[in-house]
């Protein structure tokens, strides 16, 4: 099937376009994907939620480039995604407690995760679920708002005080 027509095809909704599309590319996909990352299970995944982004974007997909060049940025941004929730947890050890860190004598990320870890335990559990959204997650403060069934300023100030109880907590 020509792209052009099988474009038009998955725009309207055809499922068996949607099914003839998924049989092209899956295993090309999946081979680039496990290219970048080695866990073929966490490889599947991404491919999986590559062709739903893909079916969720396809209003916009004008089709000024190829369908695989498309999908292979939409892949890359997923990578970038999985790989930014997998050391998110030392991204925030590192970036948001460097100075404390300084004071401390912690030879290793391990002892660090550790440590995170037993802060996190001993703060109020709203706190310590918060922190792990925003910054383990990735989550924006807006979808928290949402998903808390509270207001943005509302979340922003406990996340303010959640950051304020951690260092209290850490330097203990």
């Amino acid at each position: 099937m020509e792209e052009k027509m099988l474009l038009a095809k998955l725009k309207y909704g055809d499922s068996r376009a949607v099914s003839y599309w998924f049989k092209m590319y899956k295993n090309r996909l999946v081979t680039m994907v496990i290219g970048k990352i080695s866990n073929k299970q966490d490889s599947e995944e991404i491919v999986q939620q590559t062709f739903l982004n893909c079916l969720r974007h396809l209003p916009l997909f004008r089709g000024k480039c190829s369908i695989w060049t498309w999908m292979n940025s939409i892949a890359k941004h997923e990578i970038a995604d999985y790989f930014r929730k997998k050391y998110a947890k030392k991204a925030l050890i590192t970036t948001h407690l460097s100075d404390l860190l300084m004071l401390d004598d912690i030879d290793n990320s391990e002892e660090v995760s550790q440590k995170v870890k037993l802060v996190l335990k001993n703060m109020k559990s709203n706190y310590g679920e918060l922190l792990m959204l925003k910054y383990v997650d990735g989550k924006k403060v807006s979808l928290i708002a949402k998903e808390m069934g509270k207001s943005i300023k509302s979340v922003e100030s406990d996340l303010f005080r959640a950051r304020r109880e951690f260092r209290c907590l850490w330097v203990e």
